[in-house]
């Protein structure tokens, strides 16, 4: 009998808030969109329904022990808030800036209410929705709608102005024209063992401990306390635990092959993290990888059966067919033609050896054609006891 670890805890709710391989490898369909439930063993679709012990699929109910992640079919009620707040821990608020002082961020959210954060805890401040990627911004900047960026620390903000420090002395002006002020850079995080992440229909993305009850996600947050989130405000929630990893929150080594070897510079890799711009739709991460290049991850070894699950598309308008490999070492554990035609992500599941590391290798097909390239949706690794 198998040993169930990294079980879902019930806090106790205080406050409520409404919501406005070759030989081992697996492949099969998707059906139509719904509910999906990531569990230890594999993925169920369906209509999900909370309860305190788990999460019920029409007869079936997933204990809340296996689960991984619940990813809730929201289509068409999902919003965002006019301004974003990131925080050096990964987590995103999507609110309403009130103020900042020398110390303190003030900010609303219609789940949590009116709070503050320390300013040292704040990333970066958005002051309007939908912003392209902050790759290659530098900090300590404020970036605006129109004129140069501004270089220089954050004074203060009010409900209409902020103030940077800037060469030329403090400088007030209008929150109007503002874009974004970038307090640190962007690291990667890993989530902790034991560890929840709740994502909003807005956007926000938490964390902290989690737990169940009827139709709500209980969250028990370092700085907002107690939450209880109604299902209809929660896109997805995920846990962490000794016997999964999620492999887009690991650092990779990217390594790029011409047609005439290996060598050059690495073609794109996309990254996408809950919060962190659009990713492969109706999933919570994803690494888009294109042809000519290899990813190796290495992963902590251990005793027990591991397995890597994901589900593979085309990336978005591609024309040109990729096929897909998992190596370890020079060992072929799993290939796969990805055709540009394939409508829907197919999952896979490839079972790894023991070892430290795993190669995921894309490459053309019998042509080269553009754009190619596959999509790797919530891949990561599940170790089951033998």
């Amino acid at each position: 009998m198998r040993r169930r670890e990294g079980t879902l805890s019930a806090p106790p709710a205080t406050t409520r808030f409404a919501a406005s391989c070759l030989a081992t490898a697996v492949l099969v369909a998707l059906p139509a969109p719904a509910d999906v439930v990531q569990t230890l063993d594999g993925r169920l679709t369906g209509r999900a329904a909370l309860r305190p012990e788990g999460v019920v699929l029409g007869e079936r109910t997933v204990a809340a022990a296996e689960l991984l992640f619940v990813n809730f079919d929201r289509k068409g009620r999902t919003f965002r808030r006019p301004n974003t707040v990131r925080l050096t821990n990964g987590e995103v608020w999507r609110c309403d800036i009130l103020s900042l002082t020398a110390d303190k961020l003030k900010v609303r959210s219609p789940f949590f209410g009116t709070r503050e954060v320390r300013k040292a805890d704040v990333r970066a401040l958005e002051f309007q929705a939908r912003l392209p990627s902050e790759a290659h911004l530098a900090t300590n900047t404020l970036y605006r709608t129109s004129g140069e960026p501004l270089p220089g620390s954050l004074l203060w903000i009010s409900p209409t102005q902020i103030a940077v420090d800037s060469p030329l002395g403090a400088l007030a002006m209008d929150r109007k024209g503002a874009t974004r002020f970038l307090l640190a850079g962007r690291r990667l995080r890993r989530g902790r063992n034991g560890e929840g992440e709740v994502v909003l229909v807005d956007g926000t993305v938490l964390r902290g401990r989690l737990g169940l009850a009827a139709d709500v996600v209980r969250l028990t947050h370092d700085a907002l306390g107690e939450l209880a989130l109604p299902v209809e405000a929660v896109l997805s929630f995920l846990r962490h635990g000794p016997n999964v990893i999620y492999l887009a929150e690991l650092p990779f080594e990217a390594k790029a092959r011409s047609l005439l070897g290996e060598g050059g510079q690495v073609r794109t890799v996309d990254r996408h993290l809950p919060g962190q711009g659009a990713g492969a739709a109706g999933f919570l991460r994803s690494v888009a990888i294109q042809p000519a290049t290899a990813l190796t991850v290495r992963l902590p070894d251990g005793p027990g059966r591991r397995v890597l699950r994901a589900c593979a598309a085309p990336v978005p308008g591609a024309r040109g067919a990729a096929i897909l490999r998992v190596r370890q070492g020079e060992r072929l554990l799993f290939e796969k033609s990805v055709p540009a035609s394939q409508a829907r992500a197919v999952p896979l599941s490839v079972e790894l050896p023991a070892g430290d590391q795993v190669t995921i290798d894309v490459s053309f097909d019998r042509r080269v054609r553009l754009p190619c390239g596959v999509v790797l949706a919530d891949p990561h690794v599940v170790t089951r006891r033998r």
